[in-house]
């Protein structure tokens, strides 16, 4: 318990939209430091892109709920887009319905952050907060990764890529 106190106290604070102030091996290495084998070995396959690990073991049943229904959701509008229709979201708001990809992504991490801090409330000190403090994080590196140039550019070679000279 004192390991996750100390982890807890020793990393710097999180916020909605922030540039991140650790890279993920920083804190890798640091829980890797505090927490136990046995924490940490539950520590280290939490992702928030993944509702299990490899051998399809979840992590925290929040979590993998959370990030099932935030699947499906994706999935509903996906259908719905395509059928022309309304989509019938369970977790997701409403404001995704309409949103262009970059606001849509950016609402959704919205929602996730919000959601993780339901997951938190009342844990202090605990795995579980270790665990939403590295979800997070990852939350924060992927909406830092947004480049407007850089996607400008991808965009580009989706939509006219470079021809192949015939041999």
């Amino acid at each position: 318990m004192s390991n996750l106190v100390y982890l807890m106290c020793s990393l710097p604070s999180l916020k909605f939209g922030q540039v991140p102030p650790i890279t993920m091996d920083e804190f890798t290495e640091d829980a890797q430091s505090q927490l136990s084998a046995k924490h940490f070995k539950k520590l280290e396959p939490v992702d928030i892109y993944k509702s299990t690990d490899s051998e399809g073991k979840v992590s925290l049943k929040n979590i993998a709920v959370m990030l099932e229904e935030m699947k499906d959701d994706i999935s509903e509008l996906r259908s719905a887009k395509a059928q022309r229709r309304t989509p019938s979201l369970m977790r997701l708001p409403l404001s995704v319905v309409n949103a262009n990809p970059l606001e849509r992504e950016k609402l959704i991490m919205r929602w996730q952050w919000e959601e993780l801090d339901t997951i938190v409330a009342g844990k202090t000190f605990t795995l579980t907060e270790v665990m939403v403090y590295k979800l997070r994080l990852q939350i924060l590196d992927r909406l830092n990764s947004f480049d407007k140039e850089r996607g400008s550019q991808v965009l580009a070679s989706v939509v006219n890529p470079p021809k192949k000279e015939e041999e």
